[in-house]
C-alpha cells in the first residue's frame, strides 16, 4: 500500500496523485475516490469538530484552513418521535447546527481550504441550494470570490444566504443537472467546488460517520436523503474506513430515500440495475431534485453491500413528517431531511425495521431554507397582489405582524408600548387583534404582570421571523 494519500479509480483501479483535483478517471471515465495508508493512521483523534479527523483527510496546510466551527454536530435521541413511530432507539444526526445550517459546511471547509492551498482566488460551484450557500460563506471568510450557478428551481432561503455572502449568482437550467454542465464549462481560472465534480466532497461528508461512531457506535440502520448519491456514498465510505482501521466489526444497513417524483436510484434498485433515468423529475424537496445522479451507482453499491434498501416517498408524506418532527422533537428541517422520517414510518409499517433496532436518520439542513408559507413572494407581481389580498382577508397583515415580531424578539412588551412602536398608524384595538391572532398561531405567548398583559415571542415565532427576514433580503 502506498505511504501517502492518493486517488483511485472506482472502475479500473488506476491511481493518481491527490492533487490537482479531478473527479473522473482519464482511462475509463469512472469516478475517483481518495485512499489512505490505513496501517499508518492512528486509531484516536484529537481536537474538536470537523478538523479532528485531519489524519483521514487529504492533506491541507494548517495555515490555510478556513473554518467557521463546522462539525461536531449532535446525535439527538428522539424519545417522543420513537414512541409515535414504534422504534425504541431512534437517533437524529442533526446537521442543522453547522454554521450555515447544513451538512454541506463540511465540504465547504475542506474545499475552500484546498483552494487556498493551491493558490486560487476564485471558486465556482453548481448547486441546488445548500452547497452554494456553504461555498459562498466560506469563500467570504477566505476572502476569495465565489460564483454559484443555480437552476431556476431553488429554495429562496438558500438564495438569500448566497446573496448575503456576496456571491455572484448565475441561473442556468431548470434543475441542478444543467447547472453542473455549465460549471464544467466555466472552470478556467476557477477552483471547481461543485460537489459532483470534486471528490473532496466525499471525504468531508464521511466525517458524519466518524462522529456517529464516536457518539453512539454503529447503528443497525442509517437512513440518508439522496439526490446525487454523494451523501449516501460518503456515509458508507466513512464506515468502511472505520472498518479498515479495525475500529468496528460491522457496518450499518444503509437506506437510500428519495422523493417519489424523482427517484432514479430507487428505481434502479427495484429493477436490479446500476442506473435509471427520470424523464420528468418533480418534487418539492428541491435539494433532492436530481435527474441523473453522478454517484448513483456508488450509492447503490452502498445499499447492496450493506444489505440495506432504497425507498421512495411521496411529497405529501414528507410534509407530514416535517410537521411531525417539529411537533415531536422541536427540530424544523427542510423537506429533504424529512424524507428520512417519512421513509422510517413506511419501513416500520412494512416490518422491514423492527422495534428493537437502532436507527439513525440524517438531518441535513434546516427548514428555514425552504419556507413554503411565503412562496407567494416568488410569483409575478399581479399574483403577489392577489395573494396579499387573500392574506389580508384572513387577517394576516404581514407588515404589521412583522413589526410586532421584530419588537418582541428584542424582549417582552405590552400592548400600549407595541402600539407606539407601530408609529400609531393603526388603532390600539387593531394591535390587540393582531396579537390575539398571533397567539392563536402560537407565534407569541402572553402573561400578566403588574396588572398588564405582556407578550413574548415563541420559538415558532422566532422561526417565522427569521424566514421573513431572509426572504426580505431578496427583495
Amino acid at each position: 500500500m502506498p505511504s501517502t494519500t492518493f486517488l483511485k479509480c472506482t472502475g479500473c483501479d488506476s491511481e493518481y496523485d491527490p492533487y490537482p483535483i479531478q473527479a473522473v478517471c482519464k482511462k475509463c471515465g469512472s469516478l475517483l475516490q481518495y485512499r489512505y495508508p490505513y496501517e499508518r493512521i492512528g486509531k484516536s483523534f484529537e481536537g474538536t469538530g470537523f478538523w479532528r479527523y485531519a489524519s483521514l483527510l487529504p492533506p491541507v496546510s494548517k495555515d490555510n484552513i478556513v473554518t467557521l466551527g463546522e462539525g461536531g454536530t449532535p446525535l439527538r435521541r428522539a424519545k417522543n418521535l420513537s414512541k409515535k413511530l414504534g422504534v425504541k432507539n431512534l437517533l437524529l444526526k442533526d446537521e442543522t447546527t453547522n454554521p450555515t445550517n447544513s451538512f454541506r459546511d463540511r465540504a465547504a471547509t475542506l474545499m475552500i481550504s484546498n483552494a487556498l492551498d493551491l493558490g486560487y482566488k476564485k471558486v465556482i460551484c453548481a448547486s441546488n441550494g445548500n452547497m452554494g450557500a456553504s461555498i459562498a460563506a466560506y469563500s467570504a471568510k477566505a476572502g476569495i470570490k465565489s460564483t454559484i450557478i443555480v437552476p431556476k428551481r431553488v429554495d429562496l432561503g438558500k438564495l438569500a444566504q448566497m446573496h448575503i455572502y456576496d456571491a455572484e449568482i448565475i441561473e442556468k437550467g431548470e434543475i441542478v443537472d444543467e447547472a453542473i454542465l455549465e460549471a464544467e464549462k466555466r472552470v478556467n481560472g476557477n477552483y471547481q467546488a461543485t460537489p459532483e465534480l470534486n471528490p473532496l466532497t466525499i471525504e468531508a461528508q464521511k466525517t458524519i460517520s466518524f462522529e456517529i461512531f464516536e457518539q453512539h457506535g454503529v447503528p443497525d440502520w442509517l437512513i440518508v436523503p439522496t439526490g446525487s448519491g454523494s451523501t449516501t456514498y460518503s456515509i458508507w465510505k466513512g464506515f468502511q474506513e472505520l472498518s479498515a482501521l479495525d475500529l468496528i466489526k460491522k457496518e450499518p444497513r444503509i437506506v437510500v430515500v428519495q422523493p417519489s417524483g424523482c427517484a432514479p436510484i430507487t428505481e434502479a434498485y427495484k429493477l436490479n440495475q446500476d442506473i435509471a433515468t427520470v424523464e420528468k423529475p418533480e418534487t418539492r424537496a428541491l435539494a433532492l431534485l436530481v435527474a441523473n445522479p453522478a454517484y448513483g451507482k456508488l450509492a447503490l453499491q452502498a445499499v447492496r453491500e450493506s444489505n440495506g434498501t432504497s425507498i421512495a416517498v411521496p411529497d405529501e408524506q414528507t410534509l407530514e413528517a416535517e410537521r411531525l418532527l417539529a411537533k415531536s422533537e422541536g427540530i424544523f428541517v427542510e423537506p429533504a431531511s424529512a424524507t428520512t422520517i417519512a421513509s422510517l414510518q413506511t419501513l416500520v409499517n412494512q416490518g422491514k425495521i423492527s422495534e428493537s433496532e437502532t436507527v439513525v436518520c440524517l438531518i441535513t439542513a434546516t427548514g428555514l431554507k425552504a419556507p413554503y408559507v411565503l412562496e407567494a413572494l416568488t410569483k409575478e407581481e399581479s399574483e403577489l397582489r392577489r395573494e396579499t389580498l387573500r392574506l389580508r382577508a384572513r387577517g394576516w397583515d404581514i407588515s404589521t405582524k412583522l413589526k410586532i415580531l421584530r419588537l418582541l424578539d428584542l424582549g417582552e412588551s405590552y400592548g400600549y408600548e407595541i402600539w407606539k412602536a407601530t408609529d400609531k398608524k393603526i388603532s390600539i384595538q387593531a394591535v390587540y387583534q393582531h396579537l390575539d391572532k398571533m397567539e392563536q398561531k402560537e407565534l407569541v405567548d402572553s402573561f400578566t404582570k403588574e396588572r398588564r398583559r405582556y407578550f413574548t415571542i415563541t420559538k415558532k415565532g422566532k422561526r417565522v421571523l427569521q424566514a421573513l427576514e431572509e426572504l426580505i433580503a431578496l427583495l
